[in-house]
């Protein structure tokens, strides 16, 4: 059994008709290629950058699964069998997924500090500006 991440790109009509059958629908191909989910969650709806099989948006779905290697092959065949999985990407991880969850929380933990300190510096420089510009003014007045 390996380890694998996967993203599907769901049809948002028959996601949005049926959100939970949509979920147990890509749940079900999984388990019926043997794979054991550890994680699945519905990340975003999002405009496509171009149309896929004629539809501008999609849904995304993440998991995080282990399945036997030789699974793999059926499983993508069946995803593009399915009418509700207009795409699907699936990664097989370097690590085992609760090390890799660990990872990913400290990245996303890392990135969110740089995004503050970013900000953090921009609204200073802000701030040096506006003074320097209420400096310019007043000057400018006394002339």
């Amino acid at each position: 059994m390996y380890p694998y991440e996967a993203m599907f790109l769901v049809d948002p009509v028959k996601h949005g008709e049926d959100a939970a059958g949509t979920e147990k629908v890509v749940s079900a191909l999984l388990e019926k290629h043997g794979a054991k989910v550890t994680r699945f969650e519905k990340w975003d709806d999002r405009k496509l950058a171009y149309d896929i099989k004629g539809h501008k948006r999609g849904i995304y779905l993440l998991a995080l699964f282990e399945m036997p290697g030789a699974n793999l092959n059926a499983l993508r065949g069946d995803c593009e069998l399915n009418e509700t999985i207009l795409r699907q990407l699936i990664l097989r991880l370097d690590t085992d997924i609760p090390t890799y969850l660990e990872q990913c929380a400290k990245y996303q933990e890392k990135t969110r500090e740089e995004l503050e300190s970013r900000r953090a510096a921009r609204r200073e420089d802000e701030e040096r500006e506006g003074e320097e510009g209420l400096l310019d003014d007043f000057a400018s007045v006394q002339e």
